[in-house]
């Protein structure tokens, strides 16, 4: 093998070892800020439990506001609630099953991330602005889009943005407040509560 090719597989290991640190270190970040929120989450305990001193970690981020930063660009990549779900076009009520399942997968995999928002509003907005909510923005305009369909062929009636709204809560409602009523089937069901949702946002709830 040439120096050239050695000195190449070389780099491709140190690149491939640093990544790997920098997935411990945001996978550890992801784990102490669960526990004790962005506020007393310390780089010293985040290297600690991402096996790696505090120097390392500084190294790969430089602060913890950088760190927590790349943390919320990690566990919420960029996507495209259309590419995901494919044509919606069919029956209302299926389509919004479809719409809400996964808008509830997508919730639940960011549960914890929702909860630290909700607690640390204020420490949060100072640092990251906007960007936290980024997936949920696009989900939003993918349900805003949908509904003005809906709205435009009749099959609904209403503002589309109340409409988008309204539904989007229900299911934000449902992951926060999942852990909270354990036992309950509105809660401990997500397909009898999806078809819960449905039937009220549909026909509502007051007797004919």
């Amino acid at each position: 093998m040439s120096w050239l090719a050695e000195h190449a597989h070389a780099e491709e290991r140190r690149t491939a070892g640093s990544d790997q640190t920098r997935e411990r270190i945001l996978v550890a970040a992801r784990e102490v800020v669960a526990r004790k929120g962005k506020s007393a989450a310390t780089t010293r305990e985040i290297a600690e439990v991402a096996g790696v001193n505090e120097a390392t970690l500084f190294r790969h981020f430089g602060t913890k506001e950088k760190l927590l930063f790349e943390l919320i660009q990690h566990c919420c990549p960029n996507l495209s609630v259309e590419a995901s779900l494919g044509g919606l076009n069919g029956d209302i009520a299926d389509d919004l099953a479809i719409l809400g399942a996964f808008l509830m997968e997508r919730l639940e995999s960011v549960r914890d991330m929702l909860r630290w928002s909700l607690v640390e509003d204020d420490y949060e907005a100072s640092i990251y602005g906007s960007a936290t909510w980024r997936p949920q923005h696009a989900i939003r305009d993918a349900l805003l889009s949908f509904m003005e369909a809906r709205v435009q062929r009749g099959d609904l009636q209403g503002r589309a943005e109340d409409l988008a709204a309204i539904f989007g809560s229900m299911m934000f409602s449902h992951v926060i407040a999942r852990q909270k009523y354990q036992g309950v089937e509105y809660y401990s069901d997500v397909n009898y509560a999806l078809r819960t949702f449905i039937r009220i946002f549909l026909d509502g709830a007051r007797s004919k």
